[in-house]
């Protein structure tokens, strides 16, 4: 396992760091908002550095295809659900945002899995799309997390792209599928 993929599962090693801050916080504790925030954050870093070294390294691996985009999808959804879910937030997710970003990755992985049983292997090939949705996601996040007033708007973008390229992954899986072979 080399450093890219080391910093990836330290990427997720945070997330139920992070989670309990968010349980926590409350208006009286809001030291915890703050604590939740820097863990977000801190996760969002590393998912620029690993990438990062993992091409100056060329060092990109199987293994990494697959953690970073998982890794980076268990941070959104749990940064969503948890702000959503908890009381305390003044700032949260509309519904049909949530609806939209949560389906979308359930979409994501469902194909993943007919792709694995159809085809015995899984092949992640994320696009500059689906790279900049999951940045206007995490801006997203962390404007809810730090509950700034701008918040709303970034969550408008942010469901537009998660439309938009979820369903440019679905045609390029789907023809896929259908032709045996990549779609590019």
């Amino acid at each position: 396992m080399n450093l890219a993929n080391w910093i990836t599962l330290l990427r997720i090693l945070l997330i139920p760091f992070f989670i309990t801050a968010i349980v926590y916080y409350d208006p009286s504790q809001t030291y915890f908002k703050w604590i939740a925030f820097s863990f977000f954050v801190a996760a969002c870093i590393t998912d620029a550095i690993d990438g990062l070294i993992a091409r100056v390294r060329k060092e990109k691996t199987t293994l990494g295809s697959f953690l970073d985009p998982f890794a980076d999808k268990l941070l959104i959804l749990a940064a969503f659900l948890c702000v959503n879910l908890s009381p305390n937030y003044t700032r949260t997710l509309p519904l049909w945002v949530l609806i939209i970003i949560v389906s979308r990755e359930f979409l994501l992985v469902s194909g993943l899995l007919i792709l694995f049983f159809s085809q015995n292997k899984i092949i992640i090939e994320p696009n500059l799309l689906g790279k900049f949705t999951t940045v206007v996601q995490m801006i997203t996040a962390g404007a809810l997390l730090g509950e700034f007033s701008w918040a709303p708007y970034p969550a408008y973008l942010a469901a537009f792209l998660t439309i938009l390229s979820g369903m440019t992954y679905i045609i390029r899986e789907a023809r896929r599928l259908n032709h045996g072979s990549p779609a590019h």
